[in-house]
């Protein structure tokens, strides 16, 4: 009996050789996948597929301080505009280097949530966050224009730091998979939706300012979306 199993897992090749017959399933079940989960590609492809995914996500994350830099009154001129982009992108790089390095390994670019905004917005459209008028704003020196977008951000850091504390816990303690039974994608598709319309305004205001830099990078998103991955290389 022992025998009659050990000659069921294996077959004979074309030259006499054992090999596993797993081997056929395996491939079909890779299918046209060039490279699995647990295969690691040659660095020179990594660093290509690198570049690929972050021409992929910067116009996503430069977006976000574009659509607060104006809720935090910060005027187009404001030369802390390109520090916050800044920081935007070097923090995205750090967070995504210590989550592929340390965290679960995901092939992913850790950016920033386009969740947030729309409760973002909400806080800053609070009688007490809304902005100056503009000829008040004008009127204030270089560090009163500063003080008022600072204060704005510590009140949104303080809110996301106490709503990253409720998601900890939540993670911890096992809730979300609970809850996930409850929650199915007919609740989460149009929850999404909402969030992509309640931005759609931001977006148009900062699409109309350029329609043909919009356009380019909505089609270059949309292409190496699509046409990137199938001509590279897919996971």
């Amino acid at each position: 009996m022992v025998h009659s199993l050990q000659i069921s897992n294996i077959s004979i090749g074309v030259e006499g050789s054992e090999v596993p017959a797993d081997a056929g399933k395996e491939n079909d079940r890779k299918g046209n996948v060039t490279y699995g989960i647990d295969d690691v590609p040659p660095w020179y492809l990594c660093i290509f597929m690198a570049l690929q995914h972050y021409l992929t996500m910067i116009g996503a994350i430069v977006a976000i301080p574009f659509i607060l830099c104006p809720a935090l009154c910060m005027k187009e001129t404001d030369p802390d505009r390109s520090n916050i982009i800044s920081t935007m992108i070097f923090v995205t790089g750090l967070v995504t280097w210590l989550q592929s390095t340390f965290g679960c390994r995901l092939p992913i670019v850790q950016g920033g949530t386009i969740s947030f905004l729309v409760p973002t917005l909400a806080i800053l459209n609070l009688p007490v966050w809304q902005c100056p008028k503009p000829e008040i704003l004008a009127a204030m020196t270089e560090e009163q224009q500063r003080s008022v977008w600072t204060t704005r951000m510590c009140e949104l850091s303080g809110a996301i730091a106490v709503s990253a504390l409720f998601q900890v816990v939540f993670g911890y303690f096992g809730i979300i998979g609970s809850l996930l039974r409850f929650v199915t994608p007919l609740t989460i598709a149009p929850t999404v939706a909402l969030v992509g319309l309640t931005l759609f305004d931001h977006a148009a205001a900062a699409a109309s300012q350029q329609w043909g830099i919009a356009a380019g990078e909505v089609s270059s998103c949309h292409s190496y979306r699509v046409a990137g991955p199938a001509t590279s290389v897919l996971y």
